[in-house]
C-alpha cells in the first residue's frame, strides 16, 4: 500500500487540489444535511457550491478520458434511487453520468465547433438554460451543470488563445451560468430572502475565484499530514463523492426502516 501511494506523495500540492477539496468539503456538508437534516435548509445552501466546482474543473480539463470508477458508482447510486423513490418515474440520472457525457460527448464538439463563434455559442447558452426545467428532473444538474462546464471551457482557452474575444466569452458564459444557477437553486429550494443573498454572495465569491483560477504548484507547500490529504482529495474527489454518498443514503434507508418497524 505504502508503494503505491508513493507517487502521491512525492508530488506537489496543486491549486486544483485545494479546489477539490472545497468541493468536497462542501458536498459532505450538502449530503450530511440531504440526508440527516432534511429540514435544515443551511446545511443545502452551503453545499450549493460543490456541484459548480466539479462542473467547472470537467470544462478545464484536457483530458476527455472516464474512469469506469465513475460508471460504477453512478449506477449504484443511480439504481438506489430506483428502489427508494418507486421507480424511473421518479429517478434522477446520478451526476457522474452527466460528467461523462460532458467529457465524452458534449464538450470535444462544443470546443471544436461552437465556442469561437458567438451567435452559435449563445444560443446553446440560452438554450441550457430554457431546457434546465424540463432536463433537471431526469439528469441530475442537467443543463445547468453544462454551462459551468463551458465556463470552464472558456476558462482554460482564455489561456491558450490569449484573445480579446475568448475573454469576453468566458464573462458572458460566467455571466449567465451565475445568474441561471441561483436562479434554479432558488426555485428547487425555497431559500428566504436572507438565504438568497447568502447564496447570491457565495455563488458570486466562486464564479469571481475560479475567473482567478490557475492550475500550479502552491507556493507554499503545506506539512505533511495536510498535504496527503489535499493530494488524495485532489486525484479521489469523485470517487471520495460516490463512495460517501452511497454510504450515507444507504445508512440513512436502513434508519428510517429501524424507526418504522420501532414503530
Amino acid at each position: 500500500m505504502s508503494d503505491a501511494l508513493a507517487p502521491l506523495r512525492n508530488q506537489h500540492v496543486t491549486t486544483t487540489d485545494v479546489l477539490k477539496f472545497v468541493g468536497v468539503v462542501t458536498l459532505l456538508i450538502d449530503h450530511y444535511g440531504l440526508f440527516y437534516h432534511p429540514d435544515e435548509t443551511t446545511w443545502r445552501l452551503v453545499g450549493r457550491t460543490a456541484a459548480p466546482i466539479f462542473f467547472f474543473l470537467i470544462g478545464f480539463a484536457r483530458t476527455r478520458a472516464v474512469p469506469w470508477t465513475w460508471f460504477a458508482f453512478g449506477a449504484a447510486i443511480t439504481v438506489m434511487n430506483y428502489g427508494s423513490f418507486g421507480g424511473w418515474r421518479n429517478t434522477t440520472i446520478n451526476i457522474l453520468f452527466n460528467f461523462a457525457l460532458l467529457r465524452v460527448a458534449v464538450l470535444p464538439l462544443v470546443e471544436r465547433h461552437v465556442l469561437l463563434r458567438p451567435i452559435p455559442l449563445a444560443m446553446l447558452s440560452v438554450g441550457c438554460v430554457l431546457l434546465i426545467p424540463a432536463t433537471d428532473e431526469t439528469l441530475e444538474y442537467s443543463t445547468e451543470g453544462w454551462l459551468w462546464a463551458f465556463f470552464g471551457l472558456a476558462h482554460r482557452a482564455a489561456f491558450e488563445k490569449r484573445s480579446a474575444q475568448i475573454v469576453w466569452t468566458r464573462a458572458g458564459l460566467a455571466a449567465i451560468t451565475a445568474l441561471a444557477y441561483i436562479r434554479r437553486e432558488i426555485h428547487d429550494y425555497g431559500f428566504d430572502l436572507l438565504q438568497s443573498t447568502v447564496l447570491v454572495i457565495l455563488v458570486g465569491t466562486l464564479v469571481l475565484s475560479l475567473m482567478r483560477f490557475r492550475r500550479a504548484a502552491l507556493t507554499w507547500q503545506p506539512p505533511s499530514p495536510l498535504a496527503a490529504v489535499l493530494r488524495f482529495c485532489g486525484r479521489y474527489s469523485l470517487e471520495i463523492y460516490g463512495l460517501t454518498l452511497f454510504s450515507m443514503q444507504a445508512h440513512s434507508l436502513i434508519l428510517a426502516a429501524n424507526r418504522a418497524g420501532s414503530g
